[in-house]
């Protein structure tokens, strides 16, 4: 081999040394900031001595806060912040909570609460629940909310800031759950969402509006939202009075109630 090759393999192998010195000395200088920082994880400088709660309106600070008493005297720096969402979110009916810090001592929480979108029958009471499906809260009354009530479905356990537990057909709340979020628009219009579950375990809905219309969807389809919501909108135009809507075939069909619909309805009301 001539000196050039001689040379060539030299200035490879300096580079390939100076390659691995500046790793060695990369690690050197990481592993001394982590020595460096450790004292600083366990000491009491970055103690949280302050929570501020953020963004919350239904639920209250001191609820929120006797979740996470034990944070205090908690170094920031060992605080997971998904830590903060899971404990937060295992026992309040919060949807998300965006955490932050201002040193040295205060941890600052922005919460996003849950919009109670439905209402279930659970013992003597309702259990609201949000378009996820998780329970928001439970009332005796549902006078200030303008949400339907969800019929075909019993629930067995209803516990805040969980799912219900229902005695059967627990797969078909999911089905249920997807009608629910495309109908937010229309939701406040609803009286009551019925699920029907039949003999090949197919389930089918029933919406009944509060100004009186009773509407079959048949197997959910989220394209028929927008169909109801136009179809009603020219019944109603055309004065054509309260009826059965069936949308649950490719060619709508409307029923207008006879009277002795009327009769069992109105009695219905009165019971």
């Amino acid at each position: 081999m001539g000196r050039f090759g001689e040379n060539r393999n030299y200035k490879i192998a300096t580079r390939r040394k100076r390659i691995i010195n500046y790793k060695r000395l990369l690690l050197s200088l990481a592993f001394l900031c982590i020595i460096s920082l450790m004292p600083t994880l366990y000491s009491s400088l970055f103690a949280i001595k302050d929570v501020q709660i953020r963004g919350n309106k239904t639920i209250s600070s001191e609820e929120i806060l006797s979740v996470i008493d034990n944070y205090y005297d908690t170094n920031m720096l060992k605080l997971s912040a998904q830590q903060v969402k899971q404990d937060l979110q295992g026992t309040i009916p919060i949807k998300d909570v965006r955490v932050h810090y201002k040193l040295p001592h205060t941890l600052i929480l922005e919460v996003e609460e849950r919009e109670v979108a439905a209402a279930l029958h659970y013992l003597n009471s309702f259990a609201l629940i949000d378009s996820q499906g998780i329970i928001v809260k439970s009332v005796t009354r549902l006078e200030n909310y303008s949400i339907p009530i969800v019929t075909g479905l019993k629930v067995v356990d209803a516990k805040i800031a969980k799912k219900p537990v229902f005695e059967e057909y627990p797969m078909h709340y999911e089905t249920l759950l997807e009608l629910i979020d495309a109908a937010k628009p229309i939701l406040h219009e609803l009286s009551e969402i019925n699920l029907v579950v039949d003999a090949n375990k197919d389930t089918s809905f029933y919406l009944y509006t509060l100004d009186g219309y009773q509407v079959f969807l048949g197997q959910w389809d989220d394209k028929k939202i927008t169909t109801m919501r136009d179809l009603l909108a020219d019944i109603r135009d055309k004065n054509l009075g309260k009826g059965l809507l069936d949308i649950s075939h490719n060619t709508p069909i409307f029923k207008p109630f006879s009277n002795s619909d009327k009769s069992g309805e109105e009695a219905k009301d009165e019971e």
